[in-house]
C-alpha cells in the first residue's frame, strides 16, 4: 500500500524530529525544572502493549521514554513498578499477543499470562516505591483520585489490581497522592482516554455502577477529578505537559473491520435474500428497510433492539469492533446470525463518544491555559497516522499490524507507536519551556515482531 504524506503541521512536526535525531542540540532545560518527574495516566502511561503489561512494555511507554531523555538534562531517577523479567498479564489474566503462524496464516494469538502478578498479593511491590511512573491500565480520571481504586478489600471487579500491586498504601493512597509524595519539579498528565474508551469497547452496552462502569463518565465528574489533580500537581510550583483524547476512529481496534466486508457470490447473495426473506416481509409490511445482498461486497447483518425485528444491516460509517473478527470467520456472524450489539457502535452510540470526546478535550484544553501547561493535540497526531509518517526512511501509518505504530490489541502502541507520542510530548515541552530535551530515536524502538 503506497501512503500520501501530507505536510500539514502534525506531520511536519514528526518529520522535523528526524532532523532532531540528526543533530541534536545540546540538552537544556529552559524554563522548566526537569530534576524530578512524575508521570500520571492510563495505560499508555504504564506501557500496555499487545493486549498486556509487561516488563518490555513498561520500559518503553511513552512516559518511560521521556523519562529516558530527561536523565540528558537533570532527572536523577526515573522509577517504573517494573513486572518480572519475562512475564505478562492482561485485563483477563492472559499474556501478550504474539503473532504466530496458524492454519489460517500469520494471526495474534493470545499466550498464557501470568495472573499471580494480580491476584497474589506476595508477588506486589509496595514497598518498593516511591514510583514516578503512575501509569494504571483501565485508569478514568476519577479513578486517579480515589483510594477505594487500590483497595483489594472491594472484591474482585471493585478495584484495580494493576493499581494496587504498586499502591503505596492499597485502599489508601490514590495515584494522585502517590505523585505528590515525590517532590516533584515536573509532571505528565495524558487521562481521559478510559472515559469514553470503556462505552466503546463495551459496544455502547453500559453498566453505570461500581468501578467497572462501562458508560461515558459524566462531565461534572471529568472536570471535577481533572482540575483537582492540576491544581495539586502544579500547588508546589512544577510545571508539566497534558495530553488530549484522540478520536476512537484513529485505532485500527474500531476500523479493521469493516461495515460492508461481508463477500458473497452469486449463489451466496441468493441464499442469503432467502433466508431473510421474513424479515423483508415484515419490512415492506411496517415500512423499515429491507435487507439487500448481492454478489460482491456487503453490509453486515447486526442486532438493533431499535429494529422492530431486532437485528438489520450495519450503515456506513458504523463501526464493529476487532473482536468480533473471529466469529465473523468461524461463527456466522454478520450473514447466519446478526452481530451481537456488544460488538458494534451504531450512528447514536459513535455521537455520543464524538460530543464526549470533544467536550473532555476542551475541558483539557482549557485547564492547560489556566495552569499555564504545555499540552500535546494527541487526536491531531493520531490523525496523521491515517495518512502515514515518514520518519527517518521508514513510513508508519494506523495500518493493523502493518503499520508500526499500533500493537497486536489494535489499540495501544509498538515502543515505536510509543516512541512517536513522546517525542510529541518532548515537542510541546521544547515549545513551551524553552527547553531542549533531546528526541527519541523511533526506528531504533521495538515494532511489530514477525515469527
Amino acid at each position: 500500500m503506497i501512503f500520501r504524506i501530507t505536510y500539514i503541521f502534525a506531520v511536519l512536526f514528526l518529520l522535523s524530529s528526524c532532523t532532531k535525531e540528526a543533530d541534536v542540540p545540546t540538552p537544556k532545560n529552559g524554563g522548566a525544572d526537569f530534576s524530578s518527574f512524575v508521570s500520571l495516566g492510563d495505560s499508555y502511561t504504564a506501557g500496555y502493549t499487545n493486549g498486556a503489561l509487561s516488563r518490555d512494555g513498561q520500559e518503553s511507554s511513552f512516559a518511560s521514554m521521556m523519562g529516558a531523555q530527561l536523565m540528558n538534562l537533570s532527572l536523577e531517577t526515573y522509577s517504573i513498578p517494573l513486572l518480572p523479567e519475562g512475564k505478562s498479564v492482561g485485563s483477563s489474566l492472559e499474556g501478550e499477543m504474539q503473532l504466530k503462524v496458524t492454519t489460517g496464516g500469520i494471526q495474534p494469538v493470545t499466550t498464557t499470562g501470568n495472573p499471580e502478578l494480580l491476584t497474589d498479593p506476595s508477588t506486589w511491590i509496595n514497598a518498593n516505591g516511591p514510583y514516578h511512573n503512575l501509569g494504571i491500565p483501565g485508569a478514568r480520571s476519577y479513578h486517579l483520585v480515589a483510594p477505594e481504586y487500590g483497595d483489594p478489600n472491594q472484591g474482585v471487579g471493585n478495584f484495580n489490581p494493576y493499581y494496587a500491586r504498586f499502591a503505596s498504601v492499597p485502599g489508601v493512597s490514590t495515584a494522585l497522592s502517590d505523585a505528590l509524595a515525590v517532590e516533584r519539579t515536573f509532571f505528565s498528565l495524558w487521562i481521559g482516554g478510559n472515559d469514553v474508551l470503556g462505552y466503546a469497547l463495551a459496544g455502547g452496552e453500559a453498566e453505570t455502577s461500581g468501578m467497572g462502569s462501562a458508560d461515558i463518565t459524566p462531565v461534572a465528574a471529568f472536570t471535577q477529578s481533572y482540575a483537582y489533580m492540576l491544581s495539586q500537581l502544579t500547588a508546589s510550583g512544577a510545571k508539566g505537559v497534558v495530553g488530549t483524547i484522540p478520536a476512537i476512529d484513529k485505532l485500527p481496534f474500531f476500523s479493521v473491520v469493516m461495515p460492508n466486508m461481508l463477500a458473497l457470490s452469486a449463489e451466496q447473495a441468493a441464499a442469503m435474500d432467502a433466508a431473510y426473506a421474513d424479515y423483508d416481509a415484515a419490512a415492506q409490511q411496517y415500512g423499515f428497510e429491507e435487507m439487500d445482498f448481492s454478489a460482491g461486497a456487503n453490509f453486515f447483518v447486526i442486532e438493533d433492539e431499535a429494529n422492530p425485528v431486532g437485528m438489520r444491516q450495519i450503515k456506513a460509517g458504523e463501526k464493529i469492533l476487532l473482536t468480533a473478527r473471529t466469529n465473523i470467520t468461524v461463527a456466522g456472524w454478520g450473514s447466519e446470525v446478526p452481530i451481537p450489539d456488544e460488538y458494534v457502535l451504531d450512528e447514536n452510540e459513535l455521537q455520543s463518544i464524538e460530543e464526549a470526546t470533544n467536550t473532555f478535550n476542551s475541558i483539557i484544553e482549557n485547564s492547560a491555559n489556566q495552569f499555564d501547561l504545555a499540552m500535546v493535540d494527541l487526536d491531531v497526531l493520531m490523525e496523521s497516522t491515517q495518512e502515514g509518517l515518514m520518519i527517518d526512511g521508514n513510513i508508519y501509518s494506523n495500518a493493523y499490524i502493518t503499520g508500526g505504530v499500533f500493537s497486536l490489541d489494535g489499540i495501544h502502541t509498538t515502543g515505536r507507536g510509543s516512541a512517536i507520542i513522546a517525542n510529541a510530548f518532548i515537542e510541546a515541552v521544547n515549545e513551551k519551556y524553552g527547553s531542549s530535551v533531546p528526541y527519541v530515536l523511533v526506528n531504533d524502538q521495538t515494532g511489530i515482531v514477525f515469527p
